[in-house]
C-alpha cells in the first residue's frame, strides 16, 4: 500500500492515468505512456490508443475505456451511452454526500466552508 502511495505523488494529478481494464488499474503518466505510443500511432494514426506498462492491454486514454478499435470515440459512445454500475454508484454517492468534481483534475472534493469554497486537495487549488 505504501508503495503505491509513494507511486501515486511521484506523479502529477494532471498526469495520472489508470488502466481500465478491472484486473489490472495500474497507475501511469500520460507523459509516459505517451512517449510509449510512437509505435501504436502508425497502427492506429489520430488516436488517444496506449498500451497498459503492466498488463499491455490497449486502451483509449481520451475515454478511459479498453481500446475500443476502429470506432471513433464519440461512436463508441453512442453505442455505449450508459456509464459502468460503479460509475453511477460513485455518482449517487457524490450527490448524496454533496461532492463535487475538481474542474481540472475532475477527483472529487467536498465544500469545506460556505457555498463557494472547495479545495481540492490533491491541486492545492480554492474553485
Amino acid at each position: 500500500m505504501w508503495k503505491q502511495r509513494i507511486k501515486e505523488n511521484a506523479i502529477p494529478v494532471t498526469e495520472r492515468v489508470y488502466c481500465p481494464y478491472v484486473r489490472c488499474s495500474a497507475l501511469m503518466s500520460k507523459t509516459k505512456i505517451s512517449e510509449s505510443a510512437k509505435s501504436l500511432q502508425s497502427a492506429y494514426p489520430a488516436s488517444g490508443v496506449r498500451r497498459c506498462v503492466e498488463c499491455r492491454g490497449l486502451f483509449c486514454v481520451d475515454c478511459k475505456v479498453p481500446w475500443h478499435g476502429k470506432l471513433s470515440c464519440t461512436e463508441y459512445k453512442k453505442l455505449h451511452p450508459n456509464p459502468p454500475a460503479d460509475d453511477v454508484k460513485l455518482k449517487s454517492l457524490a450527490n448524496n454526500k454533496m461532492w463535487r468534481q475538481c474542474g481540472k483534475c475532475q477527483h472529487m472534493i467536498e465544500l469545506t466552508q460556505g457555498r463557494n469554497h472547495i479545495t481540492c486537495r490533491y491541486l492545492s487549488l480554492t474553485l
